[in-house]
């Protein structure tokens, strides 16, 4: 294995102590080597829950793969690390770069605390020896010296470690997430679906990566200065004891590993398990109103306590395994108290070197041995380390238009170059894909038209829409009507600039003059102020006309409600709007947010399914006397709806029909003469 694959096996592992005094027994190699495949098989587990899916052949490498193709694995994952980990010590302000040199100056002297420790603890147990009281005291003076001195290197060694790891994490995240918001790439990734869950790897791979990748130097830091510290002080006890350390960790690790082989497939069948659990219990929460309807409790609690039983009979045979090898690795843990004494004791019997010299011995052995097995415990984490890099650096990846990253973490969303450079939502979609895309062209003033258009599914394999073609003119109101699955709701976000996968052309106005509604509104985290003045922040808009659309949409009472009759508390007031308004007050706050925005086109999805006749009317009235310059495209089923539109257009298999409403024909030849005009 050569200097770079050892490299890049030791970013993946969380070193979360300092090797001061620290003891490497098999039990921790074990845990180890487990821990990378319970990394493994999360991916996964997640799976079930819906956390994560397997990304691509890069995430788990086969062993079995030529030593060629894994150099090269492992030369891309590490251009992939220093990429992704570079630009935070080059920021501007300088803050990581001071932060690292800072780190690196107390990893130094924490060392060096570790060295003098050493020394007076073998000079105190000489004097206790000889029975030497006036050394004995003057021993116990300096390490009282050496505890004040020590102590706040050893804690602001820690303390600035954590600061920095917590400052990079904070730096990536809230970088990732202005180019995961910049042009609506976050709607790109989830319509493309070729990225999953980029929401785990946002708040949690970003975590993995920053906390594994400074403990990676930390470790190396540390094993570095410790190899050369104490190295010296073997070499000049007794160089024996390095053969012996060599010896022991190699035996320590072989035994482990082979007995360790049955738990390690058992510990990944126990999260496969667990997450089987969970994830029946996840789905009885989330569909608990139905279950309750159909009074399927009965065959819900037998499928969770099949379930459970597998979980409990799978950890027994757990526990019988880790039983078996704790026979081995207590054995070893009481024979690694004695490998030294054994070694060196014929020198104290010969009275060659003091009793303080045995004890320093036993630190530089434990010291050098954890540094020697720092390798040997990584060894099965290159997996699972792949899976972290290739997961963050392919989410990075598809958000940068020519895939490459050297400057997409380095440069500062404010300027249009950078939002050009994120690239468009629709470049991020049709990425990867043999598609053709939909000409685009925003004008401002301009309301809507398509000519010769064609909608494409997000993958390519079937046509939804074909030949459509119309010019949206000024207060026009435009239906658009069809069977279900005919593609109507695709047609829309086509519209509004979601898909680009097709051909023809649109020109539409720019998103700050559009209002799309969804059926179902979006409901933000926030105030019942905030549900109102959505997509845009409320600035200084005056409560009062937050209170009069409210009126409007018959939503009056509702701030009075939220406030325990109090309608200014409740205006204010954040709960959860998706859960506590019913589905046709969502549809009426919608028409508010239509009503605050006053956009010049309004695209709205099955707006009113929720909403009586007496509203719905209602709702499209407030529209037209309310904003009089609008012009709006609706997408619904209802036969009231043709009283509120001026056109309709009907989508079908194999084409489409524009007409005015009361004049509607939609035979195949008159789409026919419509879209050869």
């Amino acid at each position: 294995m050569n200097f770079m694959k050892i490299i890049i096996l030791l970013i993946n592992f969380e070193i979360s102590n300092s090797f001061l005094n620290q003891q490497i027994y098999p039990s921790q190699i074990f845990k180890a080597y487990e821990s990378s495949c319970q990394w493994k098989a999360s991916a996964q587990q997640h799976q079930k829950l819906g956390v994560f899916r397997a990304n691509s052949a890069n995430d788990i490498h086969d062993s079995k793969v030529s030593d060629h193709h894994s150099v090269e694995t492992f030369q891309k994952q590490l251009e992939l690390f220093y990429k992704m980990s570079l630009p935070f010590f080059r920021t501007e302000d300088g803050v990581g770069r001071n932060l690292l040199i800072g780190v690196i100056g107390l990893t130094l002297l924490n060392a060096g605390v570790s060295v003098a420790f050493s020394y007076i603890g073998r000079d105190f147990w000489t004097a206790l020896s000889n029975k030497n009281p006036e050394e004995f005291y003057e021993m116990i003076t300096k390490f009282g010296a050496a505890l004040c001195a020590g102590v706040p290197v050893t804690v602001f060694y820690k303390y600035q470690r954590d600061k920095l790891a917590l400052t990079w994490r904070d730096w990536m995240t809230r970088r990732i997430m202005e180019i995961y918001y910049a042009n609506q790439t976050y709607y790109a990734l989830e319509a493309n679906r070729a990225i999953d869950n980029p929401d785990q790897r946002i708040a949690e791979d970003v975590k993995a990566f920053t906390r594994y990748s400074l403990d990676f130097l930390i470790t190396l830091i540390t094993a570095l200065i410790d190899v050369v510290s104490f190295s010296s002080i073997l070499f000049s006890i007794y160089p024996q004891l390095f053969g012996a350390i060599l010896a022991y960790a190699g035996f320590g690790t072989v035994v482990t590993t082979q007995l360790g082989k049955k738990l390690i497939g058992l510990n990944f069948d126990q999260l496969q398990r667990e997450a089987d659990f969970r994830y029946s219990l996840m789905r009885v929460r989330e569909n608990a109103e139905s279950i309750a309807f159909y009074g399927g409790e009965e065959l819900e609690l037998k499928e969770i306590t099949k379930r459970l039983g597998e979980v409990v009979t799978n950890f027994g045979d757990v526990i019988k395994s880790q039983r078996s090898l704790e026979f081995f690795t207590v054995s070893y843990r009481y024979l690694i108290q004695v490998i030294p004494g054994l070694v060196i004791a014929p020198l104290y019997f010969s009275n060659r070197i003091q009793l303080g010299v045995v004890s320093q011995s036993y630190g530089a052995f434990n010291h050098i041995l954890s540094d020697l097995s720092i390798i040997v415990n990584q060894f099965e984490g290159l997996s699972s380390f792949s899976a972290g890099i290739d997961r963050l650096g392919q989410f990075l990846q598809r958000m940068s238009p020519n895939g490459d990253l050297s400057n997409l973490l380095h440069t500062s969303l404010a300027s249009p170059s950078v939002q050009e450079m994120v690239g468009s939502r629709a470049d991020i979609v049709i990425k990867g894909m043999d598609l053709d895309q939909i000409d685009v062209t925003i004008e401002s003033g301009a309301l809507l038209s398509a000519k010769n258009l064609t909608v494409q599914t997000p993958d390519g394999n079937r046509v939804l829409v074909s030949g459509v073609a119309f010019s949206l003119k000024p207060r026009q109101k435009l239906l658009i009507v069809g069977e279900s699955g005919t593609g109507k709701s695709s047609f829309l976000r086509t519209l509004a600039g979601l898909w680009k996968g097709g051909t023809g052309s649109i020109v539409r106005p720019p998103p700050q003059e559009m209002f799309f509604l969804p059926q179902r509104p979006y409901c933000t985290l926030g105030s019942l102020r905030d549900q109102i003045t959505y997509p845009q922040l409320p600035g200084d808009v005056k409560d009062e006309d937050l209170f009069d659309i409210l009126k409007k949409v018959d939503l009056a009472d509702l701030p009075a409600r939220m406030g325990d009759g109090n309608p200014l508390q409740g205006l204010y007031s954040t709960k959860d709007w998706s859960g506590i308004l019913s589905l046709g007050e969502q549809q009426r706050l919608g028409f508010g947010r239509i009503l605050y925005n006053r956009p010049a086109l309004a695209i709205m999805d099955e707006a009113t399914s929720a909403l009586d006749l007496g509203n719905e009317m209602k709702m499209y009235s407030l529209l037209v006397e309310q904003i009089p310059h609008i012009s709006y495209v609706s997408v619904g089923h209802r036969p009231s709806l043709f009283e509120y539109h001026d056109s309709v257009l009907k989508i079908f298999e194999g084409g489409c029909c524009l007409e005015e409403v009361g004049s509607c024909n939609y035979s195949l030849e008159f789409c026919a003469d419509l879209n050869s005009n």
